[in-house]
């Protein structure tokens, strides 16, 4: 295998990477309490660049990770639980860094499929695709530039007991 295909994959795996981490943050800040919050800022901050652009359906747009936290937390707070799944991903890598870690650009989507419960047993269903540009920098690697998730279907239902 050529060494820029070798250099194309790791970046498609570090890119999808930052997605899926993301995942695991979203539901740390929902449903963590404080300290879930506080490991889910953290995440946030890794995979997010400092002045990300970050938007969920017609919301305004929020900028940087911090910001994205409080977005986040004001939104899951009804939930007594939540879980975001991300499926299918597709990385392209416009530009690997150069030799100094400078100029990498790709784009990403990213499945999701999010459900949410509230305490009386209510769950609202989220599908969508994220649509993300990642740059890379020599300080942080690849980092998500800007966000948009989008809405495909949503659904409301009460939790079934077994």
């Amino acid at each position: 295998m050529a060494a820029d295909a070798v250099q194309i994959w790791l970046a498609k795996q570090q890119v999808a990477e930052l997605r899926q981490l993301y995942g695991f943050a979203t539901d740390l800040i929902g449903t963590g309490g404080p300290a879930g919050v506080e490991e889910g800022r953290a995440i946030y901050r890794r995979i997010f660049a400092a002045d990300a652009r970050i938007q969920a359906g017609t919301s305004a747009v929020v900028r940087g990770p911090d910001a994205w936290v409080d977005f986040v937390r004001d939104a899951l707070e009804p939930y007594s639980a939540t879980q975001h799944l991300i499926g299918t991903q597709r990385v392209d890598v416009a530009a690997l860094p150069d030799a100094d870690g400078r100029g990498g650009r790709a784009d990403m989507q990213s499945y999701v499929q999010a459900w949410h419960a509230k305490p009386d047993g209510e769950v609202w269903t989220f599908i969508g695709t994220y649509h993300d540009e990642a740059v890379h920098t020599p300080e942080h690697g690849w980092q998500i530039q800007s966000m948009q998730l989008v809405g495909v279907s949503e659904d409301v239902r009460q939790l079934g007991s077994r």
